[in-house]
């Protein structure tokens, strides 16, 4: 518990401090894509920014159509993650097992303890994730 509370701590600060050097991280984004890893501007950020290792799950399914927080509707192709304290549109980098990608806060929770982001259904299929698992994650401002 003690170890979760400081990761996502470190991670909110990182968000704050992004979205006091770039006002855009703070938008609301579509929901619907996500920065590709060869952008320059998002491997300077993604580098900066440093990753933090985190617990995540995905959520989905029997949510398809609801609107989430952030004012999306969630799709079985909505990119994105919930998380409790990042402002919706902060740009959120995750790695798993090789694989990165870089979606936006589109949601809130999860609301179970130890677990920092939940995932959507089309961001945990393209992490290969299938279960609760360890991520590498950076909030990262652009």
């Amino acid at each position: 518990m003690k170890r979760s509370s400081v990761t996502t701590a470190a991670l909110t600060a990182c968000a704050l401090g992004a979205a006091v050097a770039f006002p855009a991280a703070a938008a609301t984004g579509s929901g619907s894509g996500g920065t590709s890893p060869d952008d320059p501007q998002y491997q300077s950020s993604a580098q900066a920014s440093g990753y933090q290792a985190v617990r995540a799950t995905w959520y989905g399914q029997g949510l398809f159509g609801h609107r989430t927080a952030c004012g999306d509707v969630l799709t079985h192709r909505t990119l994105g993650v919930a998380h409790r304290r990042l402002p919706c549109g902060t740009k959120v980098a995750l790695e798993y097992q090789g694989r990165t990608v870089v979606v936006p806060v589109i949601d809130r929770g999860p609301y179970s303890r130890g677990i920092a982001f939940d995932l959507t259904y089309a961001t945990a299929r393209r992490l290969g994730i299938t279960e609760t698992s360890r991520v590498r994650a950076a909030a990262i401002g652009s």
